[in-house]
């Protein structure tokens, strides 16, 4: 047991403090915390504690009851602008650290913190609904998500009194021009569609027992189609925000034929087609794909294809790209496909990640053919540590 003071948030929003010149994470901390810690991992050159209790409390601002428990939002006790500014911090510090150079972050975009989350999955537990703790399976209870939208909460009270006659272990709910509603469970399939009768579509064990199993958005003036299991950006507003600013980029330029790669429902595809002479997106999930060409057909876009496969198994096949886009998983790109990349060699590649330590894993093979032209830093996941990077590069002359 120590007892230590947190001096600073980590990457992670872990706070730091230091036991004998030797740094101590510990999370769900604030810079003035003084805590009692039991150490439970140690290695060399760090450790990592948990709090046994707070024996000295700096002021939260109290938004969410659940923020000590649920630990989904680390961020959400400090100011909002403190938040942004830890993470341009971290951008730029993983930048000098790994790359030795000093980022030119051309703008950090934001919007509002709370009530932006268009998609939840939660967990049911003891006929109780709400969020695993992370990296367990302890589940916290909630009533409300403060960063979800409103019409989740309010579909989340009503699914309450349901858990607790039913059988049921996973609900997802997702949230854009209608309520989308897949339970996991045993539960009776005529019950679910009486209490959700103005839910217009509900998957039940991954079956569509009503509408026609997808909802619908728009982004920047295109409709998309979503399915149950198609990836979207959970943030509308910021996801705007970040294809903006690849749109002015684009623009400006004469691009003839662009690969879109982990293209997804085709999003990023459709709102640049005006913009280029053709687009041709690689995504390896069917049911994303089936979306993708549904939502080209609906915008009529002509210029647009889409292939359905791994990225690395198709990405040989093309030459003469002058733009390739990439929004990977968090794992980054995999070797093949950024040897490819380097091969192809395209005047311009915009890398739009939600991991900085994989997207400066890349950049190091990158850097050797390209320089950073324009790089942008958005809040995509406000109140948590994760951070989305737009980095745009432009081949070496």
């Amino acid at each position: 047991m120590y007892t230590v003071e947190i001096y600073e948030l980590d990457y992670f929003a872990r706070g730091i403090a230091k036991i004998d010149g030797k740094v101590v994470f510990v999370p769900k901390t604030l810079p003035g915390d003084i805590v009692k810690i039991e150490i439970v991992k140690d290695s060399k050159n760090y450790s990592c504690g948990q709090v046994i209790a707070y024996i000295k409390k700096v002021k939260r601002l109290g938004i969410c009851p659940y923020s000590d428990l649920c630990g989904g939002c680390p961020l959400i006790d400090i100011p909002y602008q403190d938040s942004l500014a830890l993470k341009r911090k971290k951008i730029i510090d993983l930048f000098k650290r790994n790359l030795k150079m000093d980022l030119d972050v051309t703008e950090v975009l934001s919007d509002h913190n709370l009530s932006y989350r268009n998609k939840v999955t939660l967990h049911v537990k003891d006929k109780e609904i709400g969020y695993y703790i992370e990296k367990s399976n302890v589940l916290v209870p909630i009533d409300k998500c403060v960063i979800a939208k409103e019409e989740i909460n309010e579909l989340l009270l009503r699914i309450k009194s349901l858990v607790l006659e039913s059988d049921i272990f996973e609900v997802v709910i997702r949230s854009h021009d209608k309520l989308l509603l897949a339970i996991k469970g045993n539960i009776d399939k005529n019950l679910l569609l009486e209490k959700f009768s103005d839910v217009a579509v509900i998957y039940l064990n991954d079956i569509v027992i009503k509408g026609n199993g997808y909802v619908m958005d728009n982004i920047l003036g295109n409709d998309f189609r979503i399915s149950l299991h198609s990836f979207f950006q959970v943030n509308n507003k910021m996801s705007s925000k970040i294809f903006e600013k690849m749109i002015n980029y684009i623009a400006l330029n004469n691009y003839h034929k662009v690969l879109d790669l982990y293209c997804g429902v085709g999003i990023i595809s459709i709102v640049i087609a005006n913009y280029v002479k053709e687009v041709i997106g690689i995504e390896v999930v069917k049911e994303a794909i089936n979306d993708a060409n549904y939502n080209k057909v609906i915008n009529d876009k002509d210029n647009v294809s889409f292939i359905c496969d791994k990225v690395e198994n198709r990405i040989d096949e093309f030459k003469d790209i002058d733009l390739i886009i990439v929004d990977p998983p968090r794992s980054g790109l995999d070797q093949k496909s950024l040897n490819s990349i380097l091969k192809i060699k395209p005047k311009d590649i915009i890398y739009m990640s939600c991991n900085p330590v994989t997207l400066i894993r890349d950049l190091k093979s990158l850097l050797n053919c390209y320089t950073i032209k324009q790089f942008f830093i958005a809040d995509m996941f406000p109140n948590t540590y994760h951070v989305e990077c737009l980095c745009v590069l432009n081949v070496k002359q």
